[in-house]
């Protein structure tokens, strides 16, 4: 995992997003954050969460459990990630 605070912005990278053939953008719940969804052959292998630790906790926990969740579910901004744990 890495993270990095960039003036008013905080990156957190949870995985490791080479080789990735697909990405799901989740719109985070505050102005300014997001985070990016990285699948390979349909399996789940990164996140990168700005401004948004609440996706990057859920990912790096699904990662650690081996874990790939649905992309839809992943999409819709008003789903609750904890649910995926």
């Amino acid at each position: 995992w890495f993270w990095s605070d960039q003036y008013d912005l905080k990156l957190q990278i949870a995985g490791l997003n080479l080789g990735y053939d697909e990405t799901v953008v989740r719109p985070g719940l505050r102005d300014g954050s997001v985070s990016i969804w990285y699948y390979r052959q349909d399996q789940f292998i990164a996140v990168d969460a700005i401004n948004d630790a609440r996706a990057y906790v859920a990912g790096k926990k699904l990662l650690d459990m081996g874990k790939t969740p649905d992309k839809a579910f992943v999409r819709d901004a008003q789903s609750d990630l904890k649910q995926l744990l």
